[in-house]
């Protein structure tokens, strides 16, 4: 698929080595089944297409048949792992700094659309991601180890440990058999419109030893011409952005979602041209991406997601999911 999203490589890595140390499983017949190319973990910065790593991680999961599969990966995790996220959060001045560099580099973790900020509250701090905007969700192993990797993040830079306040998750308690609490070490809540860490005011504002202002400077440069040299560019951003919200009205011809983005059509198709791609091409990706995400959610009908991708029928939707994937939206459901 076009444009499709990205994680870094050296998670695939991870999640190898923890097969192979927590349960003596070989990762070498999943990366070949996935087409992974296992040369690029030690290359810095090198990314994998996110379903590839989507698929080890449920494929991991399958195998170990251990809910925790992620929370011992996340604890693999060293800072080199994240490549230049990893030096800029090395070299942050608090972590305040360093995790408003986490919300702001996201995108050299993964490029899958999710959003992160930072805010104060009296006197503690909440991070906060959300998911709204993704166009495919990761395995909740994935997430898991997301979890425990931020907190071994956390460990590397402060002199005492530190904990958040409290954790909201947008899971049900019963999506998983395990003990958030006692990994995260404080107390969790489920069903959140989105994911809070809640920390305190002065552990987040606490200055860290090894903070080197001009470090931290230029690797921030250099992040952002990493995370720059991954974007598809921002006229097909703004175009898939503007599909996304379009689609269940079925008003997506490239007239209309020029007009949106205030160009003539004459524009719009050129100026996709110079990045690359076209109008036809952002359309079918985001069509794909968005039902593959609605059919492996489970929630709605076939017909319902062939409406909420913009198709006025059932069979029509049927047909180009099948062009797309090789698989009917059926079967894609009972593989997912």
């Amino acid at each position: 698929m076009l444009n499709e999203p990205t994680t870094i490589a050296s998670v695939a890595r991870l999640i190898g080595e923890t097969l192979d140390a927590e349960y003596a499983m070989d990762a070498a017949p999943l990366y070949r089944d996935l087409n992974i190319d296992t040369t690029k973990f030690f290359r810095p910065g090198a990314r994998i297409v996110f379903s590839k790593m989507n698929g080890l991680w449920r494929r991991s999961a399958e195998l170990t048949k251990d809910p925790e599969f992620g929370l011992k990966v996340g604890a693999r995790v060293g800072p080199g792992d994240f490549f230049v996220l990893g030096h800029a959060w090395l070299a942050s001045d608090t972590l305040h700094d360093g995790m408003k560099r986490l919300c702001r580099f996201i995108n050299v973790l993964s490029t899958i659309g999710g959003h992160m900020y930072i805010k104060s509250q009296g006197d503690s701090y909440t991070l906060v991601e959300t998911g709204n905007q993704r166009l495919v969700d990761p395995q909740q192993v994935a997430m898991d180890a997301g979890h425990i990797a931020f907190l071994r993040m956390c460990d590397f830079v402060t002199s005492t440990k530190v904990r958040p306040q409290s954790v909201a998750l947008p899971q049900s308690a019963s999506a998983s058999p395990v003990d958030y609490e006692k990994f995260l070490e404080c107390p969790v809540s489920f069903d959140a419109e989105a994911e809070v860490w809640t920390f305190a005011s002065s552990d987040v504002e606490a200055r860290l030893s090894g903070a080197v202002p001009d470090v931290a400077d230029a690797t921030d440069r250099i992040a952002e011409n990493y995370i720059a040299s991954l974007d598809e560019g921002a006229i097909a951003q703004d175009v898939r952005q503007a599909l996304i919200q379009a689609l269940p009205s079925g008003h997506v011809d490239q007239e209309t979602i020029a007009q949106k983005l205030y160009r003539s059509r004459s524009t719009l198709q050129r100026q996709l041209g110079s990045e690359g791609t076209s109008y036809r091409q952002i359309l079918e990706s985001t069509r794909q991406a968005l039902a593959e995400k609605y059919l492996q959610e489970g929630e709605y009908t076939q017909a319902q997601v062939a409406f909420m991708v913009g198709f006025s029928d059932q069979s029509n939707f049927a047909r180009a999911f099948k062009r797309w994937t090789g698989m009917s939206p059926g079967e894609f459901q009972k593989a997912a």
